[in-house]
């Protein structure tokens, strides 16, 4: 083998370091795209449980208040009647 000048080690040299730098860029850039699906993933499911339970808590609040207004005009209809026959006199 014939001896190899210093300017071909040096290539050498630099070659290996860039194979080596673009191995740890492929490295961190799957470690980062992994993470960033993660919380991607996370942040669209999140919000879509919590619409559904505004939504179920939205619906809940709009027929809890009819309910109180048909018992208050079933006690105020029982009350009329009571005050009615209170006020009637037998013959």
């Amino acid at each position: 083998m014939a001896k190899k000048t210093l300017a071909e080690k040096a290539g050498e040299t630099v070659g290996y370091g860039i194979a080596m730098a673009s191995d740890v860029a492929d490295s961190v850039k799957t470690a980062i795209g992994g993470a960033v699906t993660t919380v991607t993933e996370a942040l669209t499911k999140t919000p879509a449980k919590k619409a559904v339970k505004k939504a179920v808590a939205k619906k809940a609040a709009k027929k809890a208040p009819a309910k109180k207004v048909a018992k208050k005009a079933a006690v105020k209809k029982a009350a009329k009647k009571s005050v009615k026959k209170a006020g009637r006199t037998r013959r």
